[in-house]
């Protein structure tokens, strides 16, 4: 029997619920399988027989996880997702289709909608960002950002979100996957994204796949002084990697301006991220202190 033609790869983290459903929704077709990843769940996880669980015993951050997951799938054809995310009927095929009828793609972005069908166009399909692009990130604004209408189907798309996203095996191969120091997550997409393009490889908008996203996230169970840390970390390190010390240095100097700027402004805002102020200035305080330590005592945590 032949195997599955696409594997979907979920990586998956305390969020049960979203997976439980994208599961319901995935096909009981042998051409499409699911892997999923567990990085730790809540409660115990129950899947379907048809369904590949890999069970690394620890958090191994969405990068190692979306490897790992990788390896473990059979599919030509590879597919991530993240467990919010729920393909329609037929997107499965429609990706198929797609790339038989664009062999020269690396890989096909489908459309992403929210639940009452809103176009998720401007989060999800960004230019790469330049140095003046990575700055404004430092100060925690979304920018670039992507098109307001959904392009034509085939328009080529420079930072494709990772959480929906078609590759061809070999293209993920011959780019060494995903960079698994982006630890626990944010940047590493973009990376790869920027690391395709200096390759020569494109990535084509193919919206006959449609999928709906919720826009969830682990911000909750991670903490908001984590994911301040993590982000502010991994920006510095895709600056370092893609603008060199130039740019990092820009970057790692703006960092400590943008986070003071937001902890003197948070008693005339809300806490938008955190569950509070105090918990909004507790984070801040946090990342403001790894962004001033000496660059030789940050140290990574898994």
């Amino acid at each position: 029997m032949a195997g599955p033609e696409l594997s979907g790869v979920v990586v998956h983290w305390h969020a049960e619920e979203d997976l439980a459903a994208l599961v319901e929704a995935w096909p009981d077709d042998p051409r499409f399988e699911l892997v999923v990843v567990d990085n730790g769940a809540s409660r115990p996880l129950w899947l379907p027989d048809r369904i590949r669980l890999v069970t690394p015993g620890r958090n191994l951050g969405f990068a190692a996880g979306v490897n790992r997951g990788v390896e473990a799938a059979a599919g030509a054809a590879l597919l991530l997702l993240n467990p919010d995310v729920r393909p329609e009927p037929g997107a499965l095929p429609a990706l198929l289709a797609g790339l038989a009828a664009h062999p020269e793609a690396a890989g096909l972005v489908p459309q992403l909608t929210g639940a009452g069908g809103e176009s998720q166009s401007r989060w999800q399909l960004r230019p790469l960002p330049r140095l003046r692009d990575l700055l404004g990130q430092a100060f925690f604004l979304d920018t670039p950002a992507g098109p307001a209408t959904p392009p034509a189907a085939g328009t080529a798309i420079a930072q494709p979100a990772a959480a929906a996203l078609c590759l061809r095996r070999t293209a993920f191969a011959a780019l060494g996957g995903f960079d698994e120091r982006y630890f626990p997550a944010w940047f590493e997409d973009v990376d790869f994204a920027r690391r395709a393009a200096a390759a020569g490889r494109r990535f084509l908008y193919w919206p006959a796949a449609r999928f709906t996203h919720g826009l969830g996230g682990s911000l909750e169970q991670l903490g908001y002084g984590r994911f301040l840390v993590a982000y502010t970390r991994n920006l510095r390190r895709y600056a370092r990697r893609h603008h060199g010390r130039g740019g990092a240095l820009f970057v790692g100097l703006t960092l400590p301006v943008a986070l003071t700027a937001r902890l003197l402004a948070l008693p005339l805002r809300p806490a938008r991220r955190a569950p509070s102020r105090a918990a909004a200035a507790r984070g801040l305080l946090a990342a403001l202190a790894a962004n001033l330590a000496p660059a030789g005592g940050r140290k990574e945590r898994r």
